[in-house]
């Protein structure tokens, strides 16, 4: 996984360098820096089928592609970038956007712009190919620098789908990364407005995305014995005929999915605290009921909780 950081050269040195990273990591652009003295830069890189994916961490500067750029590469991308710290003003086509946290934006490399990262940002991107994007797009030319938060429903379901992505990226199997890489794609042409024919391709890709928010949600949520098929609903905003076709082709309905990775976590918890009362257990994994967690772990582990921890235990010496 290719990875350039400007940390362990020289002050003189670093923005230089940085230029350099920027053109080899992503393509030829024209970065400005606001002072002078040492320049904290790093990019992290992973290729993902045709989509290449980067982790940029910095501090404040701006980053120009204009035509002198362009017509040292003329080559044709977009780039899905989602801020995950700080603030940047997009400009491209007459356009001018500002992208906070959890929110992203698309630029062309066919076209000049502009990106002012006002605050030391991190910002994840996705270099995708424009022959991809553009047959999936309404209209392209009006599809850059434009915004796309959780505020809507696709736009939801895109940036929990991309975080995703990034954060799982460099331990995806390879055999993986074209139905990866399909699936941001027509994600994202949906959130910035995607043609009839994307809508129709990318129904499945919606699914899998929302699906997989849904899965997030249940394992962040799982102490919480509240959580439910109506709490899940009011979050994503689903009706609970929805939430169950979500799950009508996964192994489990909605129900046994909770049930089983509370199961599975306690269980896990069982083995390695020992000191750990059952019951605290059970408790802190979601149950409020401790004679149906009892039951509820004999059918799945053949063991009460008790025997499970004796035989699976960790020494304590």
């Amino acid at each position: 996984m290719p990875f350039w950081t400007t940390e362990d050269l020289p002050a003189h040195e670093q923005f230089s360098f940085w230029r350099e990273v920027l053109c080899e990591a992503y393509i030829t652009l024209n970065p400005v820096r606001r002072r002078q003295g040492r320049f904290s830069g790093s990019v992290t890189a992973t290729l993902m089928s045709d989509v290449n994916v980067t982790r940029l961490l910095t501090e404040r500067h701006v980053v120009e592609r204009g035509p002198a750029e362009i017509s040292k590469t003329p080559l044709e991308y977009y780039f899905v970038n989602l801020q995950t710290k700080g603030d940047v003003v997009a400009r491209q086509r007459g356009r001018e956007v500002l992208v906070r946290p959890n929110e992203f934006y698309l630029v062309d490399t066919t076209e000049p712009y502009h990106l002012d990262y006002r605050t030391d940002p991190e910002t994840r991107s996705l270099r995708i190919p424009k022959r991809l994007l553009d047959p999936l797009l309404r209209d392209p030319v009006a599809s850059t620098a434009i915004r796309v938060s959780r505020e809507t429903a696709m736009g939801a379901l895109a940036v929990d789908f991309l975080q995703s992505v990034f954060e799982r990226a460099p331990v995806m199997p390879v055999s993986s990364h074209d139905a990866i890489a399909g699936m941001v794609v027509d994600l994202v042409a949906l959130s910035l407005g995607g043609s009839a024919e994307a809508a129709d391709v990318a129904v499945g890709s919606a699914r899998q995305a929302m699906l997989s928010s849904v899965l997030k949600h249940v394992d962040d949520n799982l102490h919480d014995p509240a959580l439910s098929i109506e709490s899940v609903c009011r979050q994503f905003r689903i009706s609970p005929r929805q939430l169950h076709r979500l799950f009508a082709a996964a192994e489990m309905t909605f129900g046994e999915t909770i049930r089983a990775k509370r199961l599975e976590r306690s269980a896990h918890a069982l083995s390695q605290m020992p000191d750990q009362a059952v019951s605290s257990v059970a408790f802190a994994c979601g149950f409020n009921d401790i004679s149906y967690f009892n039951r509820s772990f004999r059918k799945k582990f053949e063991a009460s909780p008790t025997e499970y921890r004796r035989a699976n235990g960790r020494n304590i010496d």
